[in-house]
């Protein structure tokens, strides 16, 4: 059995970001960002292994730093290996660095297997090891970035695989990346430069929750920020499909007004009038806007703000036959 890197197996992540380096976010975006949105970019939302073969477990070398900041309370402090149609497999963490088996599901050679990193730990992988047969790295689908809060990074779903930005990659075979930032995206303007550098196919833009709360701004900051943050993406990613979810539904903030007045109901309102405006003012019909406030019921958000596994699901699905069809991308029937 011989040590190998990880690198040609690790997916989520964006071209100019690293998992050695510790972040979802490139260097140049993290040394421009607030603190809150560096210290979520540290959480491994979405960051995985990707394979097929026959190997029954890997063995890797693991580095164990300490807790993260803000990872979703549902997350598992474990490695989840999943793959379609069986149970997926836990290995906790380690508490120090060293050697770690990782289990695999039972399957056929041909099936992928994805090892998610966990989220409440900082975890580098230094090497991996296949058991009882082989691996290889999957072929990499179109890419997809998708830009958002908690709800994006994964809160409150069981296992990182359930996430909507997951679910949406194996529903179009995409590989998504999750720029999710539990507490923070705001819409700052070095995220969406991030985004924008990042060549990829296909774009999902979803914040706004968060400017009503964590760092509450007004209507007409909320409405030119995101007029701000489309133009820096189509600087960069001119012609790709970019979908915007205005805020979904959160029923404690509704009509509810924040330290400047502003009830979620009115942010949610502006930032949808400023996707139509920049669509009707740029002539830009690749941006579709989907309304979030009917998009996922009110009874799958599990503490109130989050959808559970049902509600991420009912996210997804709102948003892959969209993503599909700017890509070009059959959605499988239901069912299938």
């Amino acid at each position: 059995m011989d040590r190998i890197a990880p690198d040609p197996f690790f997916r989520g992540l964006l071209p100019a970001a690293s998992w050695p380096d510790g972040s979802r976010l490139p260097a140049t975006a993290n040394s421009k960002l607030p603190a809150d949105t560096v210290r979520a970019g540290r959480i491994a939302a979405g960051v995985h292994l990707a394979f097929t073969g026959t190997a029954s477990a890997l063995e890797l070398e693991v580095g164990v730093a300490g807790p993260t900041t803000v990872p979703a309370p549902t997350a598992p402090a474990a490695f989840v290996a999943s793959t379609a149609g069986v149970p997926s497999v836990r290995t906790p963490v380690p508490s120090a660095s060293g050697t770690l088996r990782v289990v695999l599901p039972e399957r056929d050679a041909g099936q992928v297997v994805r090892v998610y990193l966990p989220e409440p730990v900082e975890v580098r992988i230094e090497s991996v090891t296949a058991v009882g047969g082989e691996i290889a790295p999957v072929s990499r689908g179109p890419l997809v970035v998708a830009y958002g809060d908690s709800i994006t990074q994964g809160w409150s779903v069981s296992e990182p695989g359930l996430a909507w930005p997951a679910l949406v990659g194996e529903e179009l075979g995409a590989e998504v990346v999750n720029l999710g930032f539990a507490g923070s995206a705001r819409g700052e303007l070095p995220a969406a430069d991030a985004v924008a550098d990042s060549g990829a196919a296909a774009v999902v833009v979803a914040w706004g929750t968060n400017a009503w709360s964590s760092l509450p701004t007004d209507a007409g900051q909320i409405a030119e920020r995101m007029r701000i943050f489309l133009t820096a993406i189509r600087q960069g990613l001119p012609e790709v499909p970019v979908v915007v979810v205005s805020p979904i539904v959160r029923p404690d903030a509704e009509d509810t007004p924040n330290r400047f007045g502003a009830t979620l109901v009115a942010l949610r309102d502006a930032i949808e009038a400023a996707v139509r405006r920049f669509v009707g003012t740029t002539g830009d019909r690749r941006i579709t806007l989907v309304p979030g406030l009917d998009l996922v019921p009110a009874g799958q958000l599990v503490d109130g703000i989050h959808p559970g596994d049902a509600g991420h699901a009912t996210f997804a699905a709102g948003v892959a036959p969209l993503l599909a069809a700017g890509l070009g991308l059959t959605v499988p029937a239901a069912g299938r």
